[in-house]
């Protein structure tokens, strides 16, 4: 799968259209939550809900963006948000403080997908950017031993201790395809959404349905928005009456 992944990534580079390039982004996301995982030591999450972050300057100017240099040409490497521009910058330290997977393949342009929900190894299923990340930093904790075994027992929103974990994930490969005999994730259904949280400052991209969850709407599944994920996937269906009914039943079940 990782071609295919691959070949979309250098159409993003060359694309004019933002029609197309919306699509290349969805049909990214779409690839990694069915068919990859991330992995770092002995610490691996299987991703079920992401947001896509991508700047082409003069194409796809979206201000939402980071535009870290962490986020160009680094295909397949973690990306802890941080406050400035530069690789070196520093992390942010609040409630924000998040990860991506980093997925440019050229210098000419920024892409990263924000993990906003992800189901780990050891079955937990987890919502929530920042809940997502320090979950997985308490299994690379559980290796790399730089924090006392009981700093994860409380809540982090987010705290300067944990920098010199990030350097235990940053820089290295992380993304990986998935053994289908090992993937934990309900693949019911794939659903689009525009991202979260973004304010309004620039209405055409924050509507853009640029936030993709797969699984179900059912109770386990704490996804933001179910509603307008559930509308969106109608209208894709093109279902109205009973069909329409039948089925936001079969998605909440």
């Amino acid at each position: 799968m990782e071609t295919s992944v691959k070949e979309m990534l250098a159409q993003l580079a060359t694309t004019t259209q933002k029609a197309e390039i919306e699509t290349l982004l969805q049909q990214t996301t779409a690839q990694l939550l069915h068919y990859y995982k991330i992995r770092a030591r002995e610490t691996q999450l299987y991703p079920i809900e992401l947001e896509s972050y991508f700047y082409r300057a003069g194409v796809f100017e979206d201000p939402y963006v980071h535009t870290n240099e962490l986020q160009m040409n680094h295909f397949g490497e973690l990306y802890v948000h941080r406050r400035g521009k530069d690789a070196t910058s520093p992390y942010k330290m609040d409630n924000r403080v998040c990860m991506g997977i980093s997925l440019s393949v050229s210098t000419g342009y920024y892409y990263s997908a924000l993990i906003r929900s992800a189901i780990f190894a050891d079955d937990s299923m987890v919502f929530g950017p920042n809940n997502v990340l320090m979950h997985f930093m308490c299994g690379v904790n559980a290796s790399a031993h730089i924090l006392d075994t009981h700093f994860f027992d409380t809540h982090h929103a987010g705290t300067f201790q944990l920098a010199p974990l990030f350097r235990f994930v940053e820089g290295q490969q992380v993304l990986f395809e998935v053994d289908a005999s090992a993937d934990p994730r309900d693949k019911s259904y794939l659903m689009h959404g525009p991202r979260i949280g973004l304010g309004n400052t620039a209405p055409y991209f924050q509507q853009l349905p640029l936030r993709t969850a797969i699984g179900k709407l059912s109770a386990p599944y704490a996804f933001k928005n179910k509603t307008q994920l559930m509308d969106n996937y109608l209208a894709e269906s093109k279902l109205t009456g009973d069909a329409a009914k039948r089925l936001m039943k079969q998605m909440r079940e």
